[in-house]
């Protein structure tokens, strides 16, 4: 859990904070986005004083934010706790007090999901909710006692506190997630499953880090062997990436108008709508014999594409890609 987090991020963005949310342009004097975020992600606590203007953190508890002469960044300035957790939890974001003046443009937002340099974590496309239910604001002087419970592991409160001596302050907590979807991963090696649990929508894996990942099994697109077996015997059709006892396992599906696939690709962004696509598979079958594969971009994503005819799943390898990964690349975003 001691990962640095978004090492990738330095290619892929000039500025992570985007006015998109919070329009005011940062203090002259703030410190960079990347420089704040690039580092080790807290360990938890119970009382925690949000003393950086970017801060990386799992921890739980409470958080306390006051704005004070001592602070490095100017007051007025957009400001971000990016709170992430276990790929089968959500966050539970309780806003229990809030002192930032509306006139002076202060403004506390709580957003389901991550924002980087405009762009969000998960896609608007791959999202139950529109990104305008996903950001929900607070100002004044009052006190709120609201909840907000996220979508995902991943959340986000951006501030502004234009005054000396206001501030805010909320509970964080971490409660299991019953059918993990969109799943924002740390650092470490890990075998992810990815399930549309039979409903209309996609599902993904995002990286902030470029990624070596591997299948370990899967079942997307097909409800029956014989279905599949006359697509990969057709002429006109050179899908086959490998036969084996345990199935069949199916590539450039989405190429070929197929409806439930699987992306894997990357990008220097979090907006899926943006990815370069390596591959995309679909069929079934345990244990595929098909090699790791590379993605050398900012940001790296395993995305599942489900229309709703089938009860797709997939388990995916990934860690991150070593230098020796990168020389060998399968594939790599544009400089």
């Amino acid at each position: 859990m001691n990962w640095m987090l978004l090492v990738a991020v330095i290619g892929c963005c000039s500025t992570c904070l985007a006015a998109s949310l919070l329009p005011h342009e940062q203090g002259k004097n703030a410190p960079s986005p990347i420089d704040s975020i690039l580092q080790p992600r807290q360990r938890r606590d119970s009382y925690n004083v949000i003393d950086d203007c970017m801060t990386v953190t799992s921890k739980d508890g409470h958080f306390y934010y006051k704005a004070s002469p001592k602070d490095e960044v100017e007051p007025g300035t957009t400001c971000g706790l990016y709170l992430i957790t276990d790929p089968e939890r959500q966050i539970e974001i309780e806003l229990l007090h809030v002192d930032v003046s509306c006139e002076d443009g202060g403004l506390i937002s709580v957003v389901d999901g991550w924002e980087l340099n405009g762009e969000f974590f998960p896609s608007p496309e791959d999202h139950q909710l529109p990104l305008d239910q996903r950001v929900q604001s607070e100002c004044g002087s009052h006190q709120v006692m609201r909840r907000y419970l996220s979508s995902q592991n991943a959340a986000l409160v951006q501030y502004r506190v234009p005054r000396l001596g206001q501030g805010f302050s909320l509970r964080v907590n971490y409660v299991k997630n019953p059918q993990p979807c969109n799943i924002l991963v740390e650092g470490t090696s890990y075998v992810y499953t990815l399930s549309n649990h039979g409903r209309r929508l996609n599902c993904s894996v995002t990286t902030l880090f470029p990624a070596s990942i591997s299948l370990v099994s899967l079942d997307v697109g097909f409800t029956n062997q014989r279905r599949l077996s006359r697509l990969l015997s057709s002429r006109r059709d050179h899908l086959i990436a490998h036969r084996s006892t345990a199935g069949e396992v199916v590539h450039n599906c989405e190429e070929k108008d197929m409806s439930d696939y699987l992306q894997i690709g990357g990008s220097s962004g979090l907006d899926t709508a943006n990815m370069l696509v390596s591959d995309s598979i679909c069929g079934a079958a345990r244990e595929p014999k098909a090699s790791e594969e590379t993605i050398g971009c900012g940001i790296t994503t395993v995305r599942l594409v489900s229309s709703g005819r089938h009860r797709n799943w997939v388990q995916v390898a990934i860690r991150p890609a070593e230098d020796e990964d990168l020389s060998l690349a399968n594939f790599m975003c544009p400089a």
